[in-house]
């Protein structure tokens, strides 16, 4: 038995977020965009801000969005009135308005409550139109939003089917600007999605369907991505195995290779996709043996003959794109390995095909000095 549910509406193609004026959810209503400074400056997506009459703009956003970011987004949203929003921007800009459209329509100050305190979130929320300008984190159709709360040093998703987008807007030409690294991260990020929407105990087989075809495109188009960056075609395939694996993690969760990005973020500042690729080859590794064939099916389904070969060819990706490899390459001391196995116990490793052990989390920790 299974479900599977997806209330986000979905529209996917070059140059379809000049479409945006023209929706209906739009018309006649208050809205606010929401985005980060740096992405607001690009050609591309001051063509979409400009084309909509929108009564503010919040640009605050940062990489690893807070609780405090959130509380402040959402206060502006009370102070206007915001009807809907339109979030423009990678990951983090689509988290943090996930958040702040349900806390702005309640009476409480901070999303802390519901990030780290655990209250449950319940009633409404301003509807959301996301628009990635990454391909990668899939956050446009998930219910999901990572936050940071720096006072009580927690870095941890929040999760609720009132973060659900009402749409997605996947135009793969926002994504042509993105830097080689930033494009390799994203990426990664994207298959971390897949494998751990596979290898999660809640798995249903569309959500496998998709993670299989997601990998695929990405470990067949992302090598090719690097000399030629601008190339519309193959940032087409990347947006859109992003997108399938957003949808194919949604449902299951994350497991393994997310627990451990936590801690990697938090105290080592590594980017969120490079801290998912991080740990990816070693906690393949480790959850193979426990899969019963299934990850032999995984990786023939990408178009490999092994999942070593799956392996070999992550890993160089990784080098080509200068992602960090190894702790020393991460500026990570091998006396924060006792750090990083502490604070990679996060309750995503339920979901994991293997019951994780702290003998677990140093083996992998220990392939990567």
């Amino acid at each position: 038995m299974w479900t599977f549910h997806l209330p986000t509406k979905i529209h996917f193609g070059r140059g379809i977020s000049k479409t945006l004026p023209e929706y209906p959810e739009l018309s006649g209503q208050r809205i606010t965009i929401v985005t980060e400074k740096s992405v607001a400056k690009l050609d591309a997506v001051r063509t979409v801000i400009d084309s909509l009459n929108h009564v503010a703009i919040f640009d605050k956003v940062q990489p690893n969005p807070t609780v405090e970011n959130v509380d402040t987004l959402s206060e502006l949203l009370r102070n206007k009135q915001a009807e809907i929003i339109v979030a423009v921007g990678g990951g983090s800009v689509l988290d943090c308005a996930k958040a702040s459209s349900f806390l702005a329509t309640t009476s409480n100050p901070s999303i802390r409550s519901y990030h780290s305190e655990g209250k449950i979130l319940t009633g409404g929320r301003i509807p959301v139109i996301t628009v990635p300008t990454t391909a990668g984190t899939g956050s446009e159709v998930t219910p999901i939003a990572v936050l940071d709360d720096e006072e009580k040093q927690v870095k941890s998703p929040l999760s609720s089917p009132l973060f659900y987008p009402v749409s997605a807007v996947i135009d793969p030409d926002l994504t042509i600007s993105v830097p080689i690294r930033v494009t390799a991260a994203t990426a990664l990020d994207a298959l971390s999605h897949a494998l751990e929407g596979f290898w999660s105990k809640n798995h249903q087989p569309i959500c496998d369907t998709l993670a299989k075809e997601s990998a695929r495109i990405i470990l067949t188009h992302l090598g090719k991505l690097y000399e030629n960056l601008d190339n519309p075609v193959l940032r087409e395939h990347l947006a859109y195995a992003a997108l399938l694996a957003g949808i194919a993690f949604q449902m299951p969760k994350n497991a393994i290779i997310h627990a451990c990005s936590f801690p990697l973020s938090k105290h080592f500042h590594l980017p969120h996709g490079e801290a998912c690729a991080f740990t990816m080859e070693a906690a393949i590794r480790l959850n193979t043996p426990f899969m019963e064939g299934r990850m032999e099916e995984f990786a023939f389904a990408a178009g490999f003959n092994s999942v070593a070969e799956i392996i070999n060819t992550i890993t160089v990706l990784k080098r080509r794109a200068g992602l960090p490899c190894t702790l020393r390459e991460a500026s990570i001391d091998i006396d924060s390995i006792d750090l990083l196995v502490k604070e990679s116990f996060h309750p995503l490793l339920n979901n994991n095909p293997k019951t994780i052990t702290k003998t677990d989390l140093y083996r992998i920790y220990d392939e990567l000095t």
